[in-house]
């Protein structure tokens, strides 16, 4: 066989075989368009593209020689996150192949099957040759010049200052951010009525919500009231509910308890221990305000009278007697009364350590005429109540 004949069916194969590569390439990319179509549309988009990580780098883009090794047979473009089939090896952007297998469970190659656990990192070879590459700057046409690695390229372009969509600040005054390519065209007067209007729509919409809620507020509240009567009823009958429904009790005053600061009387001999109505209805008015348990609240605004208070305290004389066990109480502080007057609660979770005359059940509250301040230390820690 002369070497005319080999060279020619050598030429032939040559031709055949890039032929047949040339078909399938076409066959999977005609695939991969109905499966990515609208991925790839959005990548194209000038305001999108490259701001977001995207299925492959732009083969355009590149500068230099590009082995046909480093193209995504899906996308058609340089391979971005490369993973490859740990079977066939052939690789795939990480984006494309993702999208790719939401519908195929093959290889869009050779028809192999891949399956998610199939993939794995491509080689450190291929890894060299990509960071060899140089890409240009996808505004390049706006005057960018930067030649960049292709890790470098997604950050850049979203901050490229030639990027007609990179986020500026406007220099009219209104400080509002726009689009570069906007910024001409951007009326601060008009923008700032826009964002005014929004942020007042947004505020009825909350005011909304708000009255809602507070509505399903008060029918929660008004359902534990009934609640709250119903288990008071079974106290009055039941001995063991009754014990259970005190412990109950001082839990939920020392749950409400632990979030007052705690206070310091210097002067207990201004202590109001006789209040009237209308000191009442102000210490009424102030625990509601504090967040006192609400099925507690008559019960703790009865006990600003001394004649509901432990019998170490009930009197004057047996408070003189006990003059001076007082500073050893802990107490919490209230925010003052309307007539500016401090108030302090003194529950028992507070004070086990009291003598039992001196000891509140669960709770009592004192008015003073000054002589209480907060005190600049941490909270007790919550303890077992029950």
């Amino acid at each position: 066989m002369s070497p005319l004949t080999l060279f020619a069916r050598s030429d032939a194969s040559t031709f055949r075989s890039e032929n047949y590569k040339n078909r399938v390439f076409r066959k999977v990319s005609l695939e991969a368009s109905s499966v990515l179509s609208s991925t790839k549309e959005s990548r194209n988009r000038i305001g999108n593209r490259n701001h977001i990580s995207s299925m492959g780098f732009d083969l355009p883009y590149i500068v230099g020689h590009v082995d046909e090794e480093l193209i995504c047979p899906i996308c058609a473009d340089i391979l971005e996150d490369p993973v490859q089939s740990c079977g066939c090896e052939h690789a795939y952007c990480r984006a494309c192949i993702d999208k790719w297998m939401q519908q195929k469970q093959i290889c869009p190659v050779d028809r192999s099957d891949l399956l998610p656990g199939h993939l794995v990192p491509v080689s450190r070879l291929m890894r060299n040759m990509l960071s060899r590459l140089k890409i240009k700057c996808s505004f390049a046409e706006n005057g960018c010049s930067q030649l960049l690695a292709l890790e470098e390229y997604r950050s850049h372009v979203a901050g490229c200052e030639h990027n007609p969509k990179v986020v500026v600040e406007c220099n009219k005054g209104c400080g509002m951010k726009v689009p570069k390519d906007e910024l001409a065209r951007h009326n601060c007067v008009f923008e700032l009525r826009e964002l005014v209007q929004n942020q007042m729509a947004e505020i009825a919409e909350l005011k909304e919500t708000q009255a809602t809620q507070e509505l399903r507020i008060v029918i929660q509240r008004r359902e534990l009231e009934l609640l709250q009567y119903y288990i008071a009823a079974l106290r009055s009958t039941n001995p063991v509910m009754r014990n259970i429904g005190e412990q109950l009790d001082r839990y939920s005053l020392m749950q409400w308890g632990n979030g007052l600061p705690l206070a310091n009387v210097r002067t207990w001999g201004s202590l109001i221990s006789t209040p009237d109505t209308p000191m009442h209805v102000m210490v009424r008015d102030v625990l509601r305000t504090c967040g006192c348990p609400m099925h507690l609240l008559n019960l703790m605004v009865d006990r600003c009278h001394e004649d509901r208070w432990p019998d170490g305290l009930i009197t004057l004389d047996a408070r003189r007697e006990n003059h001076h066990r007082l500073n050893q109480y802990v107490t919490r502080i209230l925010p003052p009364l309307v007539s500016g007057k401090p108030c302090v609660v003194v529950l028992g979770g507070d004070n086990t350590h009291m003598p039992e005359n001196l000891r509140p059940t669960l709770g009592l509250v004192m008015i003073f005429v000054d002589g209480v301040e907060e005190m600049l230390q941490e909270p007790l820690p919550d303890g077992e109540y029950i």
